[in-house]
């Protein structure tokens, strides 16, 4: 919502409309970071605004050629050597990718999709749409990271379903695919079908991996205990979309018990560490920051709350944010 006001130019009243709807429903703190975001909008000269969006979109299109020319249908480019990376098994940073034969599934294509629509190519998300609903399956025995393959691939076709389908903001009706029947949706389901296979049940945290072909018959053949905040805490925004558009409430539900549980595990301060075991559920690493392993918490707390407006989303967010201002804010930086 926000890239495609923003991007459209329209964010003056559009972001006006929500700011005034949430502070409703919201407290001081998100009200006011909300504030300020739409200030600085909003007081945006019209010709500033626009050489902004020229520019994003010129890095855009430098980035996205280049893959599609040198490196699709493979998952990315690599921008150095001009060569490819099938890079869905290396992400997540196993100790043993586990390659046999894959060689892809236009990782970047899925990715790019919605940033298509929001540049406003309808040609070339229709074009992308097609091929993916086309040709990419899941069907595939790999070891891939929960967290990676949710926020890049579910969470691609999801949005890139929703503006085929043109169910997802007002003013993208132009960029609906004619004769889009859902393939988009009906991927993502077997994906996120797939990826449950990492959880096991509202006790126990989820696996880091997961093999797509058989989940609970097929450990991840480089399973490791270890799983960082980050991981539990950022899947709860497309799994709990894909219960909304599926009707299927197990993906919302398997996601939020990850998310309830890893909060009951934060400390006295309301902090959460960096790393858990995910046998016994004690903190591997307990180090508190707002960097990497933990970072994405923050940001899908709060979006989930704007997404689905559930009380305990906002609660978490609120309680985790203030204590970060109180306990790791040192002068204009943050510690650890």
């Amino acid at each position: 919502f926000f890239s495609w006001t923003v991007y459209q130019g329209t964010a003056r009243c559009a972001l006006s409309r929500l700011a005034a709807l949430l502070g409703m429903r919201a407290g001081p703190v998100l009200v006011l970071t909300l504030s300020l975001f739409v200030r600085e909008i909003c007081t945006m000269a019209p010709a500033e605004r626009e050489q902004m969006r020229q520019t994003v979109e010129e890095m855009f299109y430098h980035a996205f050629d280049g893959y599609m020319e040198r490196a699709f249908p493979h998952d990315e480019l690599r921008p150095i050597s001009g060569g490819y990376t099938d890079a869905l098994v290396e992400l997540g940073a196993p100790a043993q990718p586990t390659r046999r034969g894959y060689s892809g599934v236009a990782l970047t294509l899925i990715d790019s999709l919605d940033t298509l629509a929001v540049i406003g190519n309808a040609s070339e998300f229709a074009r992308g749409v097609r091929w993916v609903s086309e040709n990419v399956d899941f069907d595939i025995d790999i070891d891939v990271s929960v967290f990676e393959t949710t926020i890049r691939l579910l969470g691609g076709l999801l949005s890139a379903h929703m503006l085929a389908n043109g169910t997802m903001v007002d003013g993208a009706s132009h960029v609906r695919v004619a004769g889009y029947g859902g393939e988009l949706l009906v991927l993502a389901r077997d994906l996120g079908e797939r990826l449950l296979g990492a959880f096991d049940g509202c006790e126990a945290l989820p696996r880091a991996f997961v093999n797509l072909r058989d989940a609970k018959a097929k450990q991840a053949s480089h399973q490791r205990l270890e799983q960082c905040s980050a991981g539990v805490g950022t899947l709860l925004l497309e799994f709990g979309v894909l219960s909304r558009l599926t009707g299927d409430p197990s993906f919302e539900h398997a996601a939020l018990c990850a998310l309830r549980l890893l909060w009951s595990k934060r400390s006295k301060f309301n902090l959460l560490g960096n790393t858990l075991d995910v046998r016994t559920g004690h903190w591997r690493n307990p180090t508190a920051t707002i960097g990497a392993g933990v970072d994405s918490f923050y940001e899908y707390s709060l979006k989930a709350y704007l997404v689905f407006g559930k009380p305990e989303l906002y609660a978490m967010w609120n309680a985790s944010a203030s204590a970060v201002e109180q306990h790791l804010r040192v002068g204009p930086w943050y510690g650890e």
